[in-house]
């Protein structure tokens, strides 16, 4: 397709990626950034449709038979606080 791909693993490369992306004036850029897949992200905000959302989607989950995914998320946050 001709696009210009950019990786980032290391959080400390993000600002580099960002401004190279940013930088390229030939075509398209993929800004492949690799994050934590259990990480939630925590507005400093959070309205109440949301935390309905969120709530009314771990239940799915459980609800569902996938209760070791709830457990391993919210123990994997757990340990980042």
């Amino acid at each position: 397709m001709g696009a210009r791909g950019i990786r980032v693993e290391d959080p400390a490369d993000v600002a580099a990626g960002v401004r190279a992306a940013l930088e390229h004036r030939g075509g398209p850029v993929v800004l492949d950034v690799v994050v934590d897949p259990h990480a939630i992200a925590i507005p400093s905000h959070i309205p109440a449709s949301t935390v309905k959302g969120f709530t009314l989607s771990v239940a799915k989950e459980v609800l569902s038979g996938r209760l070791d995914d709830v457990i391993e998320t919210a123990t994997h946050n757990i340990g980042l606080l």
